[in-house]
Parts: structure tokens; C-alpha cells; sequence
């Protein structure tokens, strides 16, 4: 089938993530002496449904961006004419 191809490319992007996390983290909690702010904003989909949080502007536009993309590509594979 042709989404058998997408399936290493998922594990690819998933451990790029999980190490974008580890070294975030690292990197935050070795930064002394100086008053940070922490913001957050993100995308949880649920099929093509987004759910987008955040608790600043900046990262909520970027969120909402993001998503209009992540469904844009979810409508493109489900039609099956990215694998063609």
C-alpha cells in the first residue's frame, strides 16, 4: 500500500520532536540568574479537528497557522493524491 512508505518518515519526525523537547528542557533549566516568562501555544488534532491553545498572541497566530497547514496536508493525503 502506499502509506507504507509514510510510516518510517513518522518515526523520523516523531524522535525529531521528542528531541527538539529534551533540548528545549535542557537548555531552559541551564540557564540561571535570569527571570524567564514561559509561554506555550499548541496544536492537538483529533482527525482534521483542531484544538489550539496557547496563553500568548504571538504563539496562538503561529498555532493557528500551523494547524490550517497540518489540515490542509491531513485533506491532501486522505484524498490519496500525494501518493499518486
Amino acid at each position: 500500500m502506499y502509506f507504507d512508505k509514510l510510516i518510517p518518515l513518522g518515526f523520523i519526525i516523531v524522535f525529531i520532536g521528542i528531541a527538539i523537547i529534551i533540548s528545549g528542557t535542557l537548555l531552559s533549566t541551564f540557564r540561571t540568574g535570569q527571570h524567564n516568562e514561559i509561554e506555550t501555544g499548541g496544536v492537538i488534532l483529533i482527525g482534521p479537528i483542531p484544538i489550539i491553545f496557547g496563553n500568548s498572541k504571538p504563539l496562538l497566530l503561529i498555532s493557528i497557522i500551523g494547524a490550517v497547514v497540518l489540515m490542509v496536508v491531513y485533506f491532501i493525503i486522505s484524498r490519496g493524491e500525494l501518493l499518486r
